[in-house]
């Protein structure tokens, strides 16, 4: 008798092969690194022949890595949509994915409101550095410097940051408050190492874009990975950031940040909003989600 195919291999070699990274179709497929690594050793060893190969940072197929992956085509992506239309049925959750601080500053403070609006609909949203390297959401927001590989993306809005700090800091009530005394002040850095594309942005580039005088002694100071972080300390100490108008809008309405005047400037990046599925329910929901995040952003 024929053995059954080697599903879960080729399933573990489609991930790799499509992300680039163990971690990556680890965290898709919900196991460990080391058990995606087991999976394709094994799968090489019934066929006698190295599948993958590492070139940089990213998984590569060799030849007989590439025949396979051309077999198998998009059967994996199909056998993906079908099990999630056979669970539309029965259920009206809405998966979002969406970048940290956006997610915690101007997202989920209007889950209320989202759910007035959704009231058939279970919202379950996930905030996470990595939007695209996590299993794929019904929607997912991404900042980035550019819209994201594949279709179904839309322009949510183009980022902008401002300098911004607690209102009574004494930067405020000075005779002499021009934005070079900010670069002169104590600056909390907010750096999530992953670079200017996926929208980092420092008080170096903030000072190029405005023609200030720039130091890199101004480099020293506390650093936080996210703005969300930043905004949660700017309230109690006399640090200034930079975070995104649009994150810190609630926090700037109800007066606990203030922006300093004229700091305002484009990072480059914008948020991308975009929906996994183009038919059924959960492509309805999504787009109607879509739509109405659009909607209130232009507002």
């Amino acid at each position: 008798m024929r053995n059954a195919p080697a599903t879960t291999g080729l399933r573990a070699l489609e991930a790799v092969l499509r992300t680039g990274s163990l971690s990556a179709a680890a965290r898709e497929l919900c196991v460990t690194p080391a058990a995606i690594s087991h999976r394709l050793r094994d799968l090489e060893a019934r066929c006698g022949s190295p599948l993958v190969y590492r070139s940089g940072n990213r998984f590569e197929a060799t030849e007989t890595g590439r025949a396979i992956s051309a077999a198998l085509g998009d059967a994996f992506q199909r056998i993906r949509l079908a099990d999630a239309l056979l669970q539309d049925g029965r259920s009206g959750e809405l998966r979002i994915t969406a970048s940290y601080s956006f997610a915690v500053l101007w997202l989920m403070p209007r889950i209320p409101m989202l759910e007035e609006l959704f009231p058939e609909t279970d919202l379950v949203i996930n905030p996470t550095h990595d939007p695209l390297g996590l299993a794929p959401a019904d929607v997912t927001i991404v900042h980035a410097a550019r819209r994201p590989d594949g279709p179904g993306w839309s322009l949510l809005f183009d980022d902008r940051c401002a300098a911004v700090a607690r209102p009574e800091h004494p930067f405020f009530t000075s005779d002499d408050a021009d934005m070079q005394k900010v670069l002169d002040s104590r600056l909390l850095h907010i750096a999530h190492q992953r670079g200017r594309d996926w929208g980092e942005y420092s008080w170096r580039d903030w000072a190029a874009q405005l023609g200030l005088n720039w130091s890199e002694t101004k480099k020293k100071g506390p650093s936080v990975s996210a703005e969300h972080l930043a905004a949660e300390m700017l309230p109690t100490s006399d640090l200034f950031a930079l975070i995104s108008v649009i994150n810190a809008s609630d926090l700037l309405a109800s007066n606990r940040l203030k922006v300093v005047a004229g700091s305002e400037v484009a990072t480059g990046c914008s948020y991308w909003i975009g929906r996994r599925y183009d038919t059924g329910p959960r492509a309805a929901r999504a787009q109607r989600f879509i739509s109405r995040m659009i909607e209130s952003l232009k507002g």
